[in-house]
């Protein structure tokens, strides 16, 4: 079968003769349309994060072409995605698709029944790519009980952070909610997905905007490197909360005193579990989001090594969301 293989870093190999996996038990395979780039994916390109040769990709959506002995409630031909389900490393969980087994850059994938959600009949598999992206927001804003009506702040405009937009426009209804983010282009698109206004970061701009609007309450910082959290950290209001959704590989300095005097909470995310990607299912069902607009390119996998790189172009960044097509 064609698939990608990750084998160092920033190395991925396209082949064409790579073994099918075969439906044991309680799995089936899945014969794979789309396959998003995730941001953990390009931060395991950079640094080799997990064992190597694997299939990256855990946001894979496609048709059941296999069960295994055990499977009764699916069936041949059942539109599906395949979704990572709450992953503790801690507890020796090492099962993640696309992680630590083979994903969705290939041709075929095998995926265990706990990590199959058949798609709803009105989204496209190509939209469906987008649910696990959602399943983030769904989780994040569950954990941090964010009220209707907060002054919010998002710091990063790719994928992620612009679904979180997306997400908290349409069920918090936010009195304001800006976004940072160092490129133009992801700025714009800001903008266009509702924003109430976009800045490079700026600590100026963004606190000439704050004194006339209100200190934020809620952050979410999409970003996830040392100068983001910071920036968090002098932007939230006494009181606030920020939340950590982006991946940092690395260790951060806090200034303590500031963190004691405004009272801050700090809240970690990472993953979904099966009610966060069961609200990221009824979200798109109940047609509130076009995910379609989040997809700017449907790149051939024979082509994945140059799309994995452009992540790590210094220049202007000019996508949302790249999804690898078979």
């Amino acid at each position: 079968m064609r698939a990608a293989v990750f084998e160092d870093i920033k190395k991925i190999v396209y082949k064409e003769d790579y073994p099918r996996p075969i439906a044991e038990n309680n799995e089936v395979i899945v014969k794979v349309n789309y396959c998003g780039i995730c941001g953990s994916d390009i931060t395991n390109f950079k640094f080799k994060m997990y064992q190597v040769p694997l299939i990256m990709g855990h946001e894979f959506t496609g048709e059941v072409v296999e069960l295994g002995s055990e499977i009764s409630d699916v069936k041949v031909g059942d539109k599906v995605c395949g979704i990572n389900v709450a992953l503790d490393i801690s507890q020796g969980q090492f099962d993640g698709m696309g992680i630590f087994k083979d994903g969705g850059f290939a041709e075929f994938v095998k995926v265990p029944r706990k990590y199959l959600f058949k798609i709803p009949e009105s989204v496209s598999t190509k939209e469906a790519v987008l649910i696990e992206s959602f399943a983030n927001a769904c989780r994040a804003i569950k954990l941090c009980e964010i009220a209707e009506s907060q002054n919010i702040i998002i710091i990063g405009a790719g994928n992620i952070g612009l679904c979180f937009l997306s997400y908290l426009l349409v069920e918090k209804n936010p009195n304001y909610i800006i976004v940072i983010e160092p490129q133009a282009f992801l700025r714009e698109k800001a903008i266009e997905f509702g924003a109430t206004d976009s800045f490079p970061p700026n600590p100026a701009k963004i606190k000439k905007f704050l004194k006339n609007n209100g200190e934020p309450t809620f952050i979410f910082d999409c970003a996830g490197n040392q100068d983001s959290i910071l920036m968090a950290i002098d932007l939230i209001k006494k009181g606030g909360s920020i939340v950590l959704e982006g991946v940092f590989k690395g260790k951060v300095s806090f200034p303590m005193f500031l963190l004691n005097s405004k009272e801050v909470s700090i809240r970690g995310v990472l993953g979904h579990d099966r009610e966060d990607i069961l609200c990221a299912l009824d979200f798109f069902s109940s047609g509130k989001i076009n995910a379609n607009k989040f997809v700017s390119e449907i790149i051939p996998i024979r082509d994945i090594q140059k799309a994995f790189e452009r992540f790590l172009n210094p220049g202007e960044r000019e996508f949302v969301k790249l999804v690898i097509g078979l």
